[in-house]
């Protein structure tokens, strides 16, 4: 199955972060970023689907999306 990372836009940024994973104490949750594709965390798709569902609720500003390793790849080509 295909790897996809997890792609978020901010309005006031010019460059795409990528998801990293939560930290979660049990009373707050906190989502990390990088701005290095392949330091991301590689998940499937139908797994990337419901973390961009999760992640839009702790993110509003962002304009999330998933994207295949195969379309960051040539993007970095």
């Amino acid at each position: 199955m295909q790897k996809h990372v997890i792609l978020a836009d901010n309005i006031d940024s010019t460059q795409i972060r990528y998801f990293v994973g939560y930290k979660d104490d049990g009373g707050f949750c906190e989502a990390f970023w990088t701005f290095d594709p392949w330091r991301a965390r590689w998940v499937d798709a139908v797994e990337a689907a419901v973390e961009v569902k999760l992640l839009a609720t702790l993110c509003p500003n962002y304009q999330l999306k998933s994207c295949s390793l195969d379309v960051i790849g040539n993007l970095k080509a």
